[in-house]
């Protein structure tokens, strides 16, 4: 189960990494650009991910393992999620809508974080996407210290 705190910081701008694997066990690392909580019991998520990363597309069939590890460019907050995918889609009007507010989210921390210009920053935004619905099966929070590592529903 996921707190409003952190549904609210998934819906932001953090960095999104996904990692998947192929049918033979080799590791991939892609980025995602943009998650939207659908569901809270089971947590379901519609994650966006670069539809010319072809490895990264091809990695999710339904039923395959797959992680999605975030970071909060200001605060390094980190969260990893676990999960299945369900299905991978097209895009809708709302996923595009989300991918624009994920790359003006995340384009701004990266520029009040490390003061580069958002011209060269917005170079990675028009980016095509499909979306990929995955069920959670596991949190932890990554948040660099004594806690990483830890489920989210066992932190105190």
């Amino acid at each position: 189960m996921l707190d409003p705190a952190t549904i609210e910081f998934l819906h932001g701008g953090c960095a999104l990494l996904v990692g998947t694997v192929d049918a033979s066990g080799r590791p991939h690392a892609g980025r995602g650009h943009g998650l939207t909580v659908l569901a809270d019991e089971p947590v379901r998520v519609r994650l966006l991910v670069d539809a010319e990363d072809t490895r990264t597309v091809e990695n999710l069939d339904r039923g395959a393992l797959v992680a999605v590890c975030t970071a909060d460019v200001p605060t390094l907050r980190s969260l990893q999620l676990k999960g299945r995918v369900m299905s991978v889609e097209p895009p809708t009007p709302a996923d595009l809508a989300k991918h624009r507010q994920y790359a003006d989210d995340f384009t701004r921390d990266i520029h009040e974080t490390d003061g580069e210009p958002i011209e060269i920053l917005e170079r990675w935004a028009d980016r095509p996407v499909v979306a990929c619905v995955i069920e959670i099966d596991d949190t932890f929070d990554q948040t660099p210290g004594p806690a990483a590592g830890r489920r989210l529903e066992d932190r105190a």
